[in-house]
């Protein structure tokens, strides 16, 4: 613990909800660690969240079969500002991808470019 600093990580916030020392809060931090480690596999937990809230992988399967799409997840972890920028490059992605399948590329077309390509 605390041998690789992460420029996102704010280690110190999240210490503070344990204690204000900090050799105090890195303890009980381990502790909860453990103690979550503790309890297993737990299934709220389990599968991804896109999934789970999509009402189950037969419901995804069943949306990939038809014109229904699920585009995100409602859970993004983060302060505002970033689950803004999380969601306008994920628009951003989503637009791009539009485009080039209204303009008939996809994977066929890149299939077909490649073998001409290559005779």
């Amino acid at each position: 613990m605390g041998q690789n600093k992460k420029q996102w990580q704010d280690a110190d916030y999240i210490l503070g909800f344990y204690d204000r020392k900090r050799l105090t809060a890195r303890g009980c931090y381990r502790e909860n660690i453990e103690k979550g480690i503790g309890d297993g596999r737990r299934p709220d937990l389990i599968g991804g969240g896109l999934v789970r809230s999509a009402g189950g992988w037969s419901v995804v399967k069943a949306k990939r079969k038809g014109l229904d799409r699920i585009k995100g997840d409602e859970r993004i972890l983060g302060d505002e500002a970033f689950v803004e920028s999380v969601l306008k490059e994920a628009q951003e992605g989503l637009e791009r991808k539009s485009r080039l399948h209204a303009g008939g590329y996809g994977f066929e077309w890149l299939v077909d470019r490649i073998a001409q390509q290559l005779g």
